[in-house]
């Protein structure tokens, strides 16, 4: 969510798209564009946000919910988070077959310890990977429903697993959903600038093209207040005076 002064809220987007140039969003307030960027096709999608978050220090907006999707989480937005800024993604999802997965092992990070469902606790960090002992694994009752491996059970932790944590559990409340499902909104708009700039790159280089979208990002947010002139008259003080 980005709050800035005199204007609402609603979920930023940082999206790529299926062109030889891709181009990433940041949904501002009132469904506008508050900033954009392009970036070339083979460049990691994470690696605008410094460019995004120059454009918005201009603007004066402050980031407060950062809705993304999971390319984003590599993003310096995310690393270098503060514990004010909530992050809205969907997360990745935990599988390992018919075998218990890692939502069955409880994490206690006040102890740093990871315990599996037969009760063995070992400690583990964020990075790292939890090896559960061959014999304590051999010995087990559930055995058979946790690992075939002769030499026990292990546990990789994504460097950022606390987050990843979070965001499951977000996930699995009515709120969290309801957070998540703001995106689609998100997703229509982008279609929408996809469709207006063609398939491809329009002119060769970053620059013309970056100019290209935001003329595209300008004319999309003169589309919102014109609908919000005409649907909801009481918010047309949002519109500035020509």
């Amino acid at each position: 969510m980005v709050r800035s002064p005199g204007c609402g809220c609603s979920a930023p987007s940082l999206l790529k798209s299926p062109y030889y140039l891709k181009f990433q969003n940041f949904w501002g307030s009132n469904q506008g564009h508050d900033g954009a960027r392009r970036s070339s096709a083979n460049a990691p999608e994470a690696s605008v946000t410094l460019d995004i978050e120059q454009d918005l220090k201009q603007q004066q907006v402050t980031i407060r919910e950062l809705h993304i999707d999971r390319a984003y989480l590599t993003s310096h937005f995310v690393k270098q988070r503060t514990p004010d800024l909530t992050i809205i993604c969907k997360p990745w999802k935990v599988r390992n077959g018919k075998l218990f997965d890692k939502n069955a092992f409880v994490l206690d990070w006040d102890n740093s310890l990871i315990l599996c469902p037969n009760g063995i606790s070992l400690p583990f960090h964020e990075g790292g990977i939890v090896h559960f002992r061959e014999d304590e694994c051999l010995a087990c009752p559930l055995r058979s429903q946790c690992t075939t491996s002769k030499h026990g059970r292990t546990i990789s932790i994504h460097p950022d697993e606390s987050l990843l944590v979070e965001l499951r559990q977000r996930q699995t409340t009515e709120v969290g959903r309801a957070q998540l499902r703001q995106r689609v909104s998100v997703e229509h708009t982008l279609a929408h600038i996809g469709h207006w700039q063609a398939d491809q790159a329009r002119y060769l280089g970053l620059r013309k093209n970056l100019f290209d979208l935001r003329r595209m990002a300008v004319v999309h947010n003169l589309h919102v207040l014109a609908r919000i002139s005409h649907t909801t008259p009481e918010n047309s003080s949002l519109i500035p005076a020509a």
